[in-house]
């Protein structure tokens, strides 16, 4: 149904008047004339009784004047609401995101996201990278922050940090007693780690700077997430690597220590597909950028 014949017929239902209905559309009497024609051809009703002195609806003109006011309503909703869709204001956005990447990033991100984009609704998925890169594959997701690099070369992975590991470990153990350590002093120690399916380069560029130091960690407990790691260490199992202070969780007997040396960094990456980006996701993506520059 066309727009600006509602349009006109409204005015002339609330004007009475074809010379005011007229200027109210901004068009002629003629034209005004010929847009009730044609809705009323449309419709197959008479919705307008004129005379030379006095212009009524008729009782179906009447009914249908409740009804034109609700179709332009939801015509001005639907393109506003379009209109909105395409810059990114409304809608809604799958998001995956590993275990570490929820404690450090995720909090910070959604609370500004959320006070951007408040008619956007974000559906946040637990996920490991891999798990991601297959769920952007299928488009289950639309965007993920995972640990690059990406096995996927047709996925783009855009670098949102690079965080020290740092290490915890019980009051009890003997390196506590030392301000800083090396990765050459855990040659004897339990190794307390993500799982490899979080972050399989990640985890192998552990070991592998453990074989530069010319050795191989005694044995591996594998644990998720950060606070198993932090409670794991306190009991004295091992030696666990944190990333941030965000994983420095307060727990009793729990020290934790910088790395000197070579040591790895737990490097976080805005994962999406390689196609056109939506402006929900470009607008996702520019905020975590904004709020990963401050992570520590």
């Amino acid at each position: 149904m066309d727009r600006r014949a509602l349009e006109c017929f409204i005015a002339l239902a609330e004007e009475l008047h074809f010379h005011r209905a007229a200027q109210r559309c901004h068009i002629s009497q003629p034209g005004l004339s010929q847009q009730l024609r044609r809705l009323e051809e449309q419709l197959q009703v008479q919705l307008v009784l004129r005379s030379k002195r006095q212009v009524s609806l008729t009782r179906a003109g009447s009914v249908f004047l409740d009804e034109a006011r609700k179709i332009l309503k939801s015509m001005t909703v639907a393109v506003d609401l379009t209109r909105e869709i395409d810059r990114g204001v409304v809608g809604h956005l799958s998001v995956g995101v590993t275990a570490s990447a929820l404690f450090i990033l995720l909090p910070d991100v959604i609370t500004r996201f959320s006070a951007v984009l408040p008619q956007v609704h974000l559906h946040i998925h637990h996920m490991t990278t891999a798990e991601q890169e297959e769920a952007l594959k299928n488009n289950e997701i639309h965007i993920g922050i995972c640990h690059p690099p990406l096995t996927d070369s047709s996925m783009e992975c855009e670098l949102l940090a690079e965080l020290p590991f740092d290490l915890v470990l019980s009051r009890e153990n003997p390196l506590s007693r030392k301000p800083r350590l090396s990765l050459k002093d855990l040659t004897q120690q339990t190794f307390i780690l993500f799982p490899r399916d979080v972050g399989p380069h990640l985890y192998d560029h552990i070991i592998s700077l453990c074989h530069q130091q010319g050795f191989s960690p005694r044995q591996i407990l594998e644990a998720s997430p950060a606070q198993s790691i932090v409670a794991m260490a306190a009991c004295n199992m091992g030696v666990g690597f944190v990333a941030s202070k965000v994983q420095h969780y307060n727990r009793p007997l729990a020290v934790f220590r910088k790395l000197s040396g070579p040591a790895p960094y737990l490097t976080l990456g805005a994962a999406h597909a390689g196609t056109r980006m939506s402006p929900l996701v470009r607008q996702f993506l520019d905020i975590t950028l904004e709020v990963a520059a401050k992570v520590e």
